[in-house]
């Protein structure tokens, strides 16, 4: 486990070196005794881990690793782009299973999120987080964002959008019985999701309203 981690470590790192060392071995294996089909295999393997590299590794470690938590100590922006935005360079220190601290780092291009989403959704500096590794190569990471606080949080803020809509629907016409009853009804499920229960504010809230506008 180590070994392939260090290995998957490498690719998601560093995956630019990784199209070159990947169509070496592939040119070395055409010269001793392979078809030139393996260049074209090999070609595609290195495109392919240039854009998912990082999400092999992300899965790997979600469902492999061992958890432990971490911080960000520091953040950078680097004066290269991605996607038309800049990439920001991270610090982590990591506290694992045995309490020993590791330092690491990632950047917004090969950051390992999980679970997978379009969007990156980097924890805030000196906040904990959650993350897994494997034992004996522990630098390299995965961030598990549903199970760590900002990531719950952010989890919290989409279910909010259906309660928001149905209190536009009270909001505009108050005296119509099924947006109030609707209403109430959003509310009661946000209220009884698992998934909101760092959400006391607004837990308390909507109590208070539910109270107030049964009839």
């Amino acid at each position: 486990m180590q070994i392939l981690s260090a290995l998957l470590y490498f690719l998601a790192q560093h995956s630019v070196i990784a199209i070159l060392v990947i169509n070496l071995i592939g040119f070395l294996l055409v010269i001793w005794r392979f078809k030139i089909s393996i260049m074209v295999f090999t070609f595609i393997l290195s495109m392919v881990n240039f854009f998912a590299g990082n999400i092999l590794n992300a899965w790997f470690l979600a469902k492999f690793g061992t958890d432990a938590t971490a911080i960000i100590t520091s953040a950078e922006q680097t004066s290269s782009m991605m996607n038309e935005q800049y990439i920001w360079e991270y610090g982590v220190v990591m506290k694992t299973a045995e309490g020993k601290a590791v330092e690491s780092q990632f950047t917004t291009s090969n950051v390992s999120i999980y679970p997978i989403r379009n969007s990156i959704l980097i924890p805030v500096q000196n906040q904990e987080f959650v993350v897994r590794y494997i034992p004996g190569y522990e630098k390299n990471i995965v961030i598990m964002s549903d199970e760590s606080e900002y990531g719950k949080r952010r989890i919290s803020n989409d279910n909010l959008k259906a309660v928001e809509k149905e209190k536009t629907k009270y909001d505009f016409s108050p005296e119509t019985d099924e947006f109030r009853k609707s209403y109430i009804e959003a509310m009661k499920q946000y209220i009884e999701n698992p998934e909101n229960d760092l959400d006391s504010v607004n837990i308390m809230k909507f109590k208070a309203i539910i109270r107030h506008l049964r009839p």
